[in-house]
């Protein structure tokens, strides 16, 4: 009997570690799965966070995109609109022309009555026969210094520097390629002046009319000059 029972506690035992690694296994499982769960549903929620987190950002700068491009739009229309009305070359050319005359002395309302009067058709006549005239130097002795045009209502006279010889002393004739200053005199005595190298080009306005003179050096100290008039 006694083999006996020592058998029955020996499965006993036997049964009995069997069933507590059983138990233990189960737990293991259980742990494992457990773990798997919890760290899948924490990612899950990771991921969804970081999802509804790049959505937020993509919607600001969504937006932000469409207020950079609104404020792009703003600015160059704005731009356009400055540069219409921003002179063209042509009329800063002519700014400069009017700064340069204000410079010399020519007073700014004359230059607006010059300017108002001109007219788009303006008819002009044909260009006058060249006429011959002395650009008088400090040394030279010549007196047929004058051209006049139209019985005497505008007169030009010239004066220039001296050519030098090869000694350096100065001839009696002016030089060309130095600057010369044409005067020109109208009725009443007044006078305009044009100072630059030959061909000098210059406007005289009286009344209704421009008269458009040129001025090309001529044979030794002569210059020719040639008129045309224009309706304003």
């Amino acid at each position: 009997m006694s083999l006996g029972l020592a058998r029955r506690k020996e499965l006993q035992k036997r049964r009995s570690q069997r069933f507590w690694t059983l138990i233990k296994f189960i737990l293991f499982l259980a742990t494992i799965i457990g773990s798997s769960y919890f760290a899948f549903d924490t990612g899950q929620e990771i991921a969804l966070n970081s999802i509804v987190y790049n959505a937020d950002k993509f919607n600001q700068q969504t937006t932000e995109l469409k207020k950079m491009r609104l404020e792009l739009g703003n600015a160059e229309a704005a731009l356009d609109k400055i540069q219409k009305l921003l002179p063209n070359s042509g009329i800063q050319n002519l700014l400069l022309v009017i700064n340069q005359k204000a410079a010399d002395g020519i007073k700014t309302e004359r230059m607006m009555t010059l300017i108002t009067g001109l007219s788009k058709d303006g008819q002009c006549s044909e260009q006058s026969v060249s006429k011959r005239f002395v650009i008088s130097t400090p040394v030279s002795q010549q007196t047929d210094g004058a051209a006049s045009f139209y019985r005497g209502l505008i007169t030009v006279t010239g004066k220039g520097s001296p050519t030098l010889n090869e000694d350096g002393n100065p001839e009696a004739w002016f030089d060309p390629t130095k600057q010369v200053t044409a005067s020109f005199t109208l009725p009443g005595g007044e006078t305009h002046k044009a100072t630059g190298i030959l061909p000098l080009y210059h406007s005289v306005v009286i009344k209704n009319k421009e008269y458009r003179f040129a001025i090309v050096s001529g044979r030794r100290s002569f210059a020719d000059i040639t008129v045309r008039s224009c309706n304003l």
